[in-house]
């Protein structure tokens, strides 16, 4: 079972580091790294098709079209998430940040 002597440690308390603190000038001058996508012709021809979130069902894309209040999403067949068109410009994004890190 348990002995009755408490073990010995290796750890000394004075000797213990502390976190290093984080500048917040460094965090307030930080970048985000969301890329943001212009519109596209594509997506004007969409909207009069776009459907809010709650409306979409399995197997339409979600690739947001507008930008906001409602937020409305492409909702065109697909395999996948997205349609062959926002998956296409979807990966294009992809390579573009990936070059300029």
């Amino acid at each position: 079972m348990f002995s009755s002597k408490p073990r010995a440690r290796n750890c000394r308390p004075h000797e213990s580091k502390r976190a290093p603190r984080k500048d917040k000038t460094a965090m307030r001058d930080r970048k985000p790294d969301t890329v943001i996508i212009p519109p596209h012709k594509y997506d004007l021809e969409r909207l009069p098709f776009a459907k809010r979130l709650l409306e979409l069902r399995p197997r339409e894309c979600i690739w947001p079209i507008n930008d906001g209040s409602p937020f409305l999403f492409c909702a065109a067949k697909t395999a996948g998430k997205y349609c062959q068109h926002h998956q296409s410009r979807a990966v294009a994004v992809h390579r573009i940040a990936k070059r300029e890190k």
